[in-house]
């Protein structure tokens, strides 16, 4: 009785005021009720008279709030007019910038390892609490382009656009936000790990994971700028060749696949 009234309790919290509220509060007060379940579970799991339905219990509570996130999680023109001031901006002080969209062709998870969600899902996503969407950070785009370039013109030639650690670089990104989607932001989605070495029998067993990811079909965009005229070349020739790489985790396993929509340089 007790795990049903904390599972009804978040499911509550979920759907009230679903459309107009910023996930990441939503997601951070009802982990409070998530957290107070799942001790109660994990005592309930010392005695095994005790332990019928409980992980059922839990998965449903997964998907209800998976499900709920992904129908009524909707995108707000407020990211559209970010761009178009920061561009504004970068311009006033005579920067170049390379306005850059990409679309998701897969399933697509960016920090795994982030905090939103992972109390309930044990997955996280890279969330914006002030934005209140999903995002690519900076760091991790920058990051494969400068590899790439590094890799085709050496090291020497990544140091003078990126800088090293005694010298800035010459070049800069912002975060990557979405800025469109042709269905959902979110779908549920369901990995079911396999134990190689198993301890007993219960190890052995597959489980069901259920978390949120970003689904197909939905474009983000940022910018990248710089005001030495050969910098753009390479970033430039690099970036359809990087997107299709991946961006995030799992990209080897047919997650995190990008294709390149958009690429304007603005002078």
């Amino acid at each position: 009785m007790k795990v049903s009234n904390l599972l009804q309790n978040t499911i509550k919290i979920f759907e009230k005021d679903m459309k107009n509220t910023n996930l990441f509060s939503l997601l951070s007060s009802s982990s409070i009720v998530c957290n107070s379940m799942y001790v109660f579970i994990n005592n309930l799991g010392k005695y095994s008279i005790l332990d019928v339905g409980i992980e059922e219990k839990k998965n449903l509570l997964e998907k209800e709030i998976a499900e709920l996130v992904s129908n009524n999680f909707k995108l707000h023109n407020e990211i559209v007019k970010y761009f178009a001031n920061l561009k504004e901006i970068l311009r006033s002080f005579k920067y170049i910038i390379i306005d850059v969209e990409i679309n998701t062709k897969t399933r697509t998870l960016v920090g795994v390892s982030t905090s939103l969600g992972r109390l309930i899902f044990d997955s996280g996503i890279s969330f914006d609490p002030y934005m209140n969407l999903p995002y690519i950070p900076a760091s991790e785009i920058k990051g494969i382009v400068r590899s790439y370039i590094e890799d085709k013109l050496g090291e020497k030639e990544a140091e003078e656009i990126f800088g090293n650690e005694e010298r800035e670089g010459n070049v800069n990104f912002t975060d990557a936000y979405p800025v469109k989607a042709e269905n959902f932001l979110f779908v549920p989605d369901v990995i079911t790990p396999h134990y190689n070495e198993k301890k007993s029998e219960a190890d052995a067993e597959p489980k069901p994971a259920i978390h949120l990811t970003i689904a197909p079909k939905v474009t983000f965009r940022f910018l990248i700028y710089y005001k030495r005229e050969d910098v753009g070349k390479p970033i430039c020739e690099s970036l359809p060749l990087v997107i299709i790489r991946g961006l995030g985790a799992r990209s080897s396993v047919g997650y995190s696949l990008f294709e390149l929509s958009k690429i304007e340089v603005i002078r």
